[in-house]
């Protein structure tokens, strides 16, 4: 029978080892369904690297998909630290960007670009993060699963997205919003037809201000110390309450930020297709990351890379886009189990006789 040892210390190889390996199984897994699909694996895997780095154009497209991953992997860096399993960052990204849209759609049309733009990016920040309050609020009040609740809040934020789209903010019977007005466009670092903003600014400097945190102030070593122990953590006088509702608020605010930046930038109109699942890729850049918000950027661009380069298999070799999320759902599979190695010696050892 299989025995589970707590570890005292993780070695530093298996830190190492347990990514890489993840991320070589969920290609192989990619593979495999190729070979079933009658396509050639390293043509399609060539393909997605020319499709993510094979020009300049198509390197700026990787970094406008790694904006919203390394904003939102940066907060959940955090509250997975603390063991606050936050699964709702989609939801948190969406009320985001249905929040900052409102003044893009209804404030004062003479209001200047920067004002109205930091106006924007403040509300929509302000929506994700009172969105994680709510499971928050759960979860030190009456013990609710964070899973559960941050997932179920998702599906509610998608229909409140639905209601305002079929609703007043629709245009003409169709499910998008009139489009953004010059004042209310992010501004794009490089010249069309780059798509790329100033919102990849906000995201590097995110990851550094919460590496920052968990690293160096006193709120992060609390955090930590509440993933490790609860109990311990409330037996050195640790404030829980305020520990989960502050890290809570930071992970939803910077998935709300993701959200509006993404949207008054990239998409410049508010629909019901906004890239939102960006929100569960984002879980798997910070596992990978190992939980290390400086790594996650680097993660998060070869996530943004792969979906980058699923959208030109799709188009040259007419592969389902759909394989890509075999590929990261395996690696977030593999990654999960992995988990298991990393803070457990696992030994065989003989069932005694009755």
């Amino acid at each position: 029978m299989l025995r589970f040892e707590k570890r005292d210390k993780t070695p530093v190889q298996l830190r190492v080892l347990v990514p890489i390996c993840s991320v070589l199984l969920g290609l192989f897994m990619g593979s495999v369904v190729m070979l079933f699909a009658r396509v050639n694996p390293l043509r399609a895997y060539g393909a997605i690297i020319k499709g993510a780095f094979g020009s300049a154009y198509t390197f700026s497209e990787t970094l406008v998909i790694a904006v919203p991953l390394i904003l939102i992997s940066a907060g959940l860096c955090l509250v997975y630290r603390m063991k606050f399993f936050n699964i709702g960052a989609k939801g948190q990204y969406i009320i985001g960007a249905i929040c900052g849209s409102y003044l893009a759609l209804f404030g004062p049309a003479t209001m200047s670009r920067p004002l109205l733009l930091t106006l924007m990016m403040v509300l929509g920040t302000l929506g994700g993060a009172l969105w994680a309050i709510i499971p928050a609020l759960l979860k030190v009040y009456w013990n609710v699963n964070e899973v559960i609740a941050t997932l179920l809040l998702n599906y509610i934020a998608s229909y409140i997205l639905w209601f305002f789209m079929y609703g007043t903010w629709g245009t003409r019977g169709f499910p998008l919003s009139k489009n953004f007005a010059l004042n209310a466009q992010l501004p794009r670092i490089l010249p069309s037809p780059s798509r790329l903003h100033i919102g990849l600014f906000f995201g590097l400097a995110a990851a550094v201000i919460v590496w920052i945190i968990i690293r160096k102030t006193r709120f992060g070593y609390e955090a930590r110390v509440l993933g490790e122990n609860e109990r311990a953590a409330r037996y050195a006088g640790i404030n829980v309450f305020k520990t989960v509702i502050i890290a809570a608020v930071i992970s939803g605010g910077l998935a709300g930020l993701a959200g509006i930046a993404h949207t008054s930038a990239v998409l410049r109109v508010l629909q019901l297709e906004i890239n939102s699942d960006y929100g569960y890729t984002a879980i798997i850049a910070a596992w990978l990351a190992g939980l290390d918000p400086l790594v996650a950027v680097g993660i998060s661009v070869l996530l943004a890379a792969l979906e980058a380069g699923g959208y030109q298999i799709q188009i040259v070799m007419r592969v389902p886009f759909g394989i890509v999320g075999v590929i990261e759902s395996s690696i977030l599979f593999c990654l999960l189990a992995g988990e298991i190695v990393t803070h457990y010696r696992v030994t065989l050892t003989r069932r005694l006789a009755a």
